[in-house]
């Protein structure tokens, strides 16, 4: 079953976004926005576990999302994500080819 990585709880509902796959929150302590390198330690302890089939889960804070995405991309060759849309969750995909 694939995993949905959720950067950190917001206190939102994402119940609906286990339609996708277990449910993994990456931190559970307060980031400082302009933090990167902390960022980057802290997932890409969080992400060890991840597959290629796996999500992520767009949500937190911006900088959040794009080290995240960047680690998954630079391991996989391509990322999975979930956007909340009109009520719910939409995935798309980004297949990553070489220059």
């Amino acid at each position: 079953m694939p995993k949905v990585f959720i950067l950190s709880d917001g206190g939102h509902d994402y119940s609906p976004a286990k339609h996708y796959g277990e449910l993994v929150f990456c931190t559970d302590e307060i980031i400082r926005r302009d933090d990167v390198a902390h960022m980057f330690r802290v997932l890409r302890v969080a992400l060890a576990d991840a597959e290629p089939g796996d999500f992520l889960l767009i949500s937190s804070l911006s900088s959040m999302c794009a080290v995240a995405a960047s680690i998954l991309s630079y391991q996989f060759g391509e990322l999975h994500l979930l956007i909340y849309k009109d009520g719910h969750y939409v995935q798309r995909d980004l297949v990553l080819e070489e220059p």
